[in-house]
């Protein structure tokens, strides 16, 4: 598997920079292109000014939001977001589903304009901001997840080193997702069967299992 750490050259793009969080994550982003690729593991976070200008639906992707597999859920429970996994399944806005949650649908305006078309997008997003939670509540397809149209956007803008990058992470975490969903959907089914609880124990103990199997492995989307 492809270190896209290792692979990822700082963007030549006069505009583009790379940035250093106190964590130890790397940004490489462009300050007038607003496209950004951050390095985080399972964080891993690829954003675009484009998403707020969606080509495709007024609403976005969030018209069509992503299940919270149990890695997903795993992963929120690791940064202190149990609570709010609770609260969510306690307000339907997080509805029990096989092999995870499923986010509410509801139907709203889809920006704050006065004839705004209403359309049926995820609970969290609102007309005003987007989605309303932060990156370590969403599930990881929400932060490394983008269309076709801002890698185009970004090659023809000059930034083909970075779009490639992004796209090799995208590829990867869809890759590790998939294996890390299915080596928990064994781990559920053996300690839980039918009979799965939903309540703190039980994300604490898919948190756990779930740290247990990313510590583990080397290499490939670990900060630098």
């Amino acid at each position: 598997m492809v270190n896209y750490v290792d692979a990822v050259p700082v963007p030549s793009h006069p505009q583009c920079s790379a940035v250093r969080s106190p964590n130890g994550t790397v940004s490489w982003g462009c300050r007038t292109l607003m496209f950004r690729l951050t390095i985080a593991g399972p964080d891993t976070h690829v954003a675009s000014s484009l998403c707020a200008h969606c080509p495709h639906s007024p609403a976005g992707c969030c018209v069509a939001p992503p299940r919270f597999a149990w890695a997903d859920i795993a992963r929120v429970v690791q940064h202190g977001g149990r609570d709010f996994l609770l609260d969510a399944i306690a307000k339907k806005q997080l509805v029990k589903a096989p092999h995870g949650l499923t986010l509410t649908r509801v139907k709203g305006r889809v920006t704050e304009a006065y004839g705004s078309p209403r359309v049926a997008k995820c609970v969290f997003h609102d007309g005003k901001t987007g989605c309303t939670i932060a990156a370590d509540r969403r599930p990881a397809t929400c932060n490394y997840y983008v269309c076709s149209d801002v890698f185009e956007d970004a090659t023809r803008d000059g930034l083909g080193t970075l779009v490639a990058s992004a796209t090799g992470a995208h590829a990867e975490l869809v890759e590790k997702f998939v294996a890390w969903d299915e080596r928990l959907d064994r781990y559920v089914r053996a300690n839980y069967a039918d009979d799965v609880p939903y309540n703190a124990a039980f994300f604490d103990d898919l948190a756990a299992v779930f740290c247990n199997m990313t510590s583990d492995e080397k290499g490939g989307l670990q900060p630098m």
